[in-house]
């Protein structure tokens, strides 16, 4: 009788250790994402502030970000007129390349100044 308490008690055991391996995996999976999404969203927010800084033209342009130390991000930005000739809406998109689900977009309008 004491062999076949020992015998389940191990299988429960087992079971207990094979949960806590799979939620580890699972956990880390999710840091992993939210590290790239974070940086996605910084990569995104400097690509806005340089926008502010110098209101770029309308429409759409797509590239790396190799430039900034980050070839593994792509980035879109598109500038749309608005109803008010002074502002422009500006969408910034930035993803990993690896995993272009996950991605961070910003939207903002921006003044342009006057020519």
């Amino acid at each position: 009788m004491t062999l076949l308490e020992v015998l389940v008690a191990l299988v429960v055991l087992a079971t207990g250790v094979a949960a806590l391996q799979r939620l580890l995996a699972e956990s880390v999976g999710a840091v992993a994402t939210d590290a790239t999404l974070t940086r996605a969203m910084l990569l995104a927010r400097a690509v806005l502030a340089e926008a502010e800084v110098a209101p770029p033209p309308l429409g759409h342009v797509e590239g790396d970000l190799a430039g900034r130390g980050a070839p593994d991000f792509r980035v879109a930005r598109e500038v749309t007129a608005t109803p008010h000739p002074a502002l422009r809406q500006v969408t910034v998109r930035v993803w990993a390349a690896q995993r272009p689900g996950d991605a961070a977009e910003l939207v903002e309008v921006l003044r342009v100044p006057p020519r």
